[in-house]
């Protein structure tokens, strides 16, 4: 790890406790999604390096949701308190959303993995002065003096470019591992990989250093990350990630969740919400079964949401063979009338090609035969959808 990160990780705790002093310094915020995925995580981290080495301003990366929610992603958990520990730092080092208060002092903002604040977040748009996004442009913060916004697997691999030869050999590991995340180890079936991505990884792969074949890598540890390449790498992250079976249906739909609001052609605001779990829905309708409905209620209920889309994904066995697949399910704010309206015109959503499991009394079951269109896909689509309902 070069020096220059090295300091940098040590700063986060330092540069984190001037946000609550009452009258803070001039700061740059790095903002992640809302949904603090791995790919966030890293790549508000990433950027807020990158930043800090142009501004003599201090970079605070803020992970965008509770600091109590960590416990529920623990491939980030592994790979960033490893990162940190290495440089003499830990994950108590970092800034989570809960622990300042953004309305009180939004400063100077960059929006990285998103380009258009969290509903929640709105009021931040006027001081937004960088976007780093890899979604289809929402078209908010154009007012921003840099708006890099480019659809590839992961926003890592544009934060990687930025950084360029600042990126050193832990570094590398920290960057690849969203990428590889989010593209599915690169495979091609899963059509998310774009040639950026792949370049970028064999560029990050040269500089890691990798363990050698010959030690055990079957396992990661806390302490050494102690992988021989980056299938290993993929694997034990993948494995991580996918380790929601302990679970409850209620902490499933609030792990890896966005929220929007959008306004229908009648001016109405909808709050959409979507969850994405990494629990294929039958292994999950056979553990939880009625539960699940109830759990997406109290949600719809909490979040105070007009309309909710828990998106499912994994693989399951079909005739004796393992094949990945999608499912959704569309639940209504029981003040919602139109939920059958919007249903009809969602199921011709061809980024979507839904298939109807299921109708109860407060959800629709859908097969997602489009495999490929993951939240990136699928929020823009429904977004267009609401915008063009017309209930007049």
């Amino acid at each position: 790890m070069t020096a220059a990160f090295r300091s940098f990780l040590r700063t986060l705790a330092a540069n984190s406790a001037l946000l609550r002093a009452p009258t803070p310094p001039p700061l740059t915020l790095v903002l992640g999604n809302e949904s603090a995925d791995l790919d966030s995580m890293v790549s508000s981290l990433a950027l807020a390096y990158d930043l800090s080495t142009k501004t003599p301003h201090p970079v605070v990366p803020i992970i965008n949701t509770p600091r109590a929610d960590l416990v529920l992603r623990p491939e980030c958990s592994l790979l960033l308190s490893h990162t940190l520990e290495a440089a003499g730092a830990s994950l108590s080092s970092l800034t989570f959303i809960d622990d300042v208060d953004l309305a009180r002092h939004p400063m100077d903002i960059w929006l990285v993995d998103h380009n258009a604040p969290a509903s929640r977040q709105a009021f931040l748009e006027p001081y937004v002065h960088g976007i780093v996004d890899h979604h289809v442009d929402e078209g908010k913060c154009l007012g921003a003096k840099e708006r890099q916004i480019e659809v590839v697997a992961s926003c890592a691999t544009l934060v990687a470019q930025r950084l360029g030869p600042l990126v050193d050999p832990d570094l590398a590991k920290l960057l690849i591992a969203p990428i590889l995340i989010d593209s599915s180890n690169l495979n091609p079936a899963a059509k998310r990989a774009t040639p950026s991505d792949i370049a970028c990884v064999q560029w990050l792969s040269s500089l890691v250093q990798w363990a050698s074949p010959q030690q055990p890598s079957t396992a990661l540890t806390t302490a050494t990350l102690d992988v021989s390449s980056p299938d290993d790498l993929y694997k034990t992250l993948d494995s991580l990630k996918g380790m929601v079976t302990h679970l409850s249906p209620y902490d499933l739909l609030r792990k890896d969740y966005k929220q929007w609001q959008v306004a229908d052609a009648n001016g109405k605001a909808w709050a959409l919400g979507i969850s994405s779990i990494s629990f294929p829905l039958k292994k999950w309708m056979k553990r939880d079964g009625p539960l699940i409905e109830q759990a997406i209620g109290h949600w719809i209920a909490h979040q105070n949401l007009d309309m909710a889309l828990v998106m499912t994904h994994g693989k399951t066995k079909e005739n004796g063979i393992k094949v990945y697949g999608r499912q959704l399910i569309l639940a209504f704010s029981p003040d919602i009338k139109e939920g059958q309206m919007v249903v009809d015109k969602l199921v011709d959503v061809e980024v979507l090609g839904l298939q109807l499991l299921e109708k109860t009394s407060g959800a629709w079951w859908f097969t997602q035969s489009r495999s490929e269109s993951s939240r990136k896909q699928v929020f823009p689509a429904v977004k267009q959808l609401i915008e063009g309902l017309d209930f007049s």
